[in-house]
């Protein structure tokens, strides 16, 4: 089965996921920033023999909203998974919970595909589950604290609202599990789209190279395997000024070799029995 070209919806969800983690990995940085003052704050402890952990704080607050963004980046897989299968039993947009749960359940439609609700199912068994638990906590819940080892530099990450009653949740390495999460965040992404790319219609669409000496320069590709700088064809050779790339690109050549084509096919057609030429109004015929 192929899927026509996608809906606006679709095209969001996409977006949603890139532009999260994008929000990610601008948080990531920080995080890194900030994990060097954690010292300041046991140099504290160490000379007044008190410390109110304000950085160990603000290094937690960071790493809450990096794993709430891993989990938002999922909000985009349950758009795209709507947009293309709504109408099937089970498939909704309100809750990205129920996208991965439904799997489990086995609680999709006979429509749905197989394929997908495995990846799905996989995904929710192995570390969606705790992502969730701990975006609910991080999102309504308080604020944990954070550790450096000083022997081992790892950072430990404490939170009593995800533990019990008598024991906090403890993540011994909390830069290794968000690291953990961020892969199989990509990696659930990379399936699922390469899902849907190989149940597309293959038509072309006109995409932006670049911007050239004020001109937006633009070239049309067929979805192909693999899609590279080459893939496509040139629109802009017609361009006064030429695409400083066209000595690299192989979509250049390609325009360039059907315009020949083009003017090598009209010269070998026979030319019509006799040509009409205007001049200074008048017709005559050759």
């Amino acid at each position: 089965e192929t899927y026509s070209e996608p809906p606006k919806v679709f095209r969001r969800g996409i977006a949603t996921t890139a532009d999260h983690l994008q929000k990610f990995t601008v948080l990531a940085d920080i995080a890194n920033e900030l994990s060097t003052q954690l010292d300041l704050d046991r140099e504290e402890l160490d000379r007044s023999g008190y410390s109110p952990g304000t950085y160990s704080n603000r290094y937690a607050a960071v790493i809450e909203c990096c794993i709430n963004e891993l989990y938002s980046s999922l909000d985009g897989v349950r758009d795209v998974i709507f947009a293309t299968f709504q109408g099937i039993r089970g498939v909704q947009k309100k809750s990205t919970e129920k996208t991965f749960r439904y799997a489990t359940d086995n609680n999709y439609g006979p429509e749905f595909p197989k394929e997908l609700a495995d990846i799905l199912k996989r995904a929710n068994d192995d570390w969606f589950y705790k992502l969730r638990r701990y975006r609910t906590e991080f999102t309504h819940g308080s604020l944990g604290s954070c550790h450096k080892n000083p022997e081992d530099s790892k950072i430990s990450y404490f939170h009593q609202g995800l533990g019990t009653q008598r024991k906090a949740l403890v993540v011994d390495d909390i830069v290794s599990y968000i690291n953990e999460v961020y892969a199989k965040c990509l990696e659930l992404q990379t399936e699922i789209f390469e899902f849907f790319y190989d149940h597309l219609t293959l038509k072309p669409t006109q995409t932006l190279c670049g911007f050239y000496k004020g001109r937006a320069y633009m070239r049309e590709v067929t979805p192909e395997r693999p899609l590279t700088f080459h893939s496509g064809v040139c629109l802009s050779t017609h361009y006064e000024f030429e695409c400083p790339m066209k000595e690299k690109c192989g979509a250049y050549a390609a325009a360039l070799g059907e315009v020949h084509a083009y003017y090598a096919a009209l010269r070998s057609r026979p030319l019509p029995p006799a040509l009409c030429i205007r001049y200074k109004g008048s017709v005559s015929a050759n």
